[in-house]
């Protein structure tokens, strides 16, 4: 288990490599991705069994970036976890690079889910949940919900869905950052 002054160490480094990708691709969403950063930090430091050398691996627990605008986050963290070679968060937003302004999980290895369109993180994660109850696996589901996401329907389906089916293998975490483009 990871201590208190190494989690806020990796948090700040996540949070200066978000400020300096944005600020080089000259786009991108900060507040977002800086706000959660203490969250993702946590989850991937000191709770989520993953491995950067195999990131495919079957029993891996999963994590939903369902804002995906704040993709930046997500890049940092896989970053410093050794997903991939930190130099290529200089490329955030340019042509053919793999870091666009939402996750592709086709692009990147540790993107569990491609996302970008809010509200349907929580759907995506709930699959993930049932799908390891169906095959009697022990791995776990993260998802990372925005506060103006909440907002729609789906996401409110979404958690009664998990209630019915007693998905206690799926973990939400709502970033209410007050944030949100249209107040």
């Amino acid at each position: 288990m990871a201590d208190i002054k190494m989690l806020t160490e990796k948090a700040t480094q996540i949070r200066k490599d978000i400020v300096t990708m944005i600020c080089k691709s000259k786009s991108g969403h900060p507040g977002g991705s800086l706000s959660a950063a203490d969250i993702v930090t946590t989850l991937y430091y000191n709770e989520m069994n993953i491995d950067p050398k195999n990131p495919k691996m079957a029993d891996r627990d999963r994590f939903v970036l369902s804002k995906g605008h704040a993709a930046p986050l997500l890049y940092a963290v896989l970053a410093e976890k050794g997903y991939f070679d930190k130099e290529l968060l200089g490329t955030l937003r340019k042509f053919g690079s793999p870091l666009q302004g939402h996750p592709d999980m086709k692009k990147l290895p540790g993107i569990d889910m491609s996302t970008g369109s809010l509200g349907q993180g929580l759907s995506v994660a709930n699959g993930m949940a049932l799908s390891a109850k169906l095959d009697n696996k022990s791995y776990r589901t993260y998802v990372l919900l925005g506060d103006g996401e909440v907002q729609e329907g789906q996401v409110w389906e979404a958690a009664m869905t998990a209630a019915h089916y007693k998905l206690d293998n799926v973990c939400a975490f709502l970033d209410s950052n007050n944030l949100q483009i249209d107040s």
